[in-house]
């Protein structure tokens, strides 16, 4: 748990960093894809983790574990 929360804030203070510098310093496009990247991967990590509260489970795995063992 304090991993997941660990790497997700290094992601954000990545990209906060990534974003002053790309504003303030420079307009190099590495600095750009950089920012971009990490934007791409909080925003999937947190439709990830939406997904997976707001969706049931599939338990339909569970029904045919029982039936093979049956």
């Amino acid at each position: 748990m304090f991993a997941k929360f660990a790497f997700l804030l290094f992601f954000i203070i990545a990209e906060i960093a990534l974003g002053i510098y790309s504003l303030a310093m420079s307009e190099s496009l590495m600095a750009k894809f950089l920012f971009f990247l990490l934007s791409a991967i909080i925003v999937c990590a947190l439709v990830m983790k939406l997904s997976n509260h707001l969706l049931p489970d599939d338990d339909r795995r569970e029904k045919n574990l029982k039936r093979k063992t049956e």
